[in-house]
């Protein structure tokens, strides 16, 4: 289940980041709740930054008992605007179940995005509920220990003013020699109508390439971001040729 949790999590390290999280007898002992520290170069969000390129602090509290969990996760992020439209802090929520089923493993992960800086005359009201669901397998007989994992997320309305919005992103992570890893994947992003969402102006795929490695606690991740329409939802949102460096501690 740790395996499992970490390579999945991998791909959504901008979202959140959930520690891994132990089973008492108990549900409310100690061993089961964990939190989580970040530090990140840019804080990006399916091949786009929330923070305008600069750094950002993050941070998360989870619970886990069996399959189930609940967490928050909190980062700092950029307004879009000199008025402060848009906020600098983000805090999500979300709840789930995550099991192997057979060869797989399954995770159903209701999450809310909420953005409480949010202000002025003009403020957008950013909240937005998104389904998560994953699956993947380990495939151990191969070289790398390849483990290949599809994530497919559904929103009725992204961000705003998006309407029945969705995430696909199939990808795949390897076992390198010394602890290091390896994965990489595509994302492609429906924005929930074409002109509708003035926030992500279109659609866009985007893809991203990690490599990772554990040093004294501390998970080190450094990781290559390409957008591959950038000209369409625009520059300086857009993560077009950019790598960033992302180091945490859980606790």
């Amino acid at each position: 289940m740790k395996k499992f949790t970490k390579i999945l999590l991998a791909g959504v390290v901008s979202v959140f980041s959930m520690g891994s999280v132990s089973v008492a007898a108990d549900p409310f002992a100690a061993e089961n709740f964990s939190a989580t520290l970040t530090l990140t170069t840019d804080y990006t969000f399916r091949g786009t930054t929330f923070s305008d390129r600069d750094p950002a602090i993050q941070g998360s509290f989870d619970w886990g008992y069996g399959a189930w969990f609940v967490g928050a996760w909190g980062t700092s992020t950029n307004p879009t605007d000199d008025n402060g439209i848009g906020g600098t802090l983000e805090v999500d929520y979300y709840a789930g179940w995550a099991a192997t089923v057979g060869d797989f493993d399954v995770m159903i992960m209701p999450l809310l995005y909420t953005f409480p800086g949010q202000k002025g005359s003009e403020a957008r009201d950013d909240t937005t509920f998104e389904l998560w669901t994953s699956i993947g397998r380990g495939l151990e007989g191969l070289p790398g220990e390849p483990y290949v994992n599809l994530e497919f997320n559904y929103s009725s309305e992204y961000f705003d003013n998006g309407d029945n919005a969705y995430y696909i992103r199939p990808s795949v992570a390897f076992t390198l020699p010394q602890g290091f890893g390896l994965d990489f994947g595509y994302g492609y992003q429906d924005v929930g109508g074409v002109g509708g969402n003035d926030f992500f102006p279109d659609d866009y795929g985007h893809i991203d390439v990690g490599i990772t490695k554990s040093v004294l606690g501390f998970d080190l991740d450094i990781r290559y971001h390409d957008n591959f329409d950038a000209d369409v939802i625009g520059d300086g949102f857009a993560l077009e040729d950019v790598f960033v460096f992302t180091v945490s501690r859980s606790i």
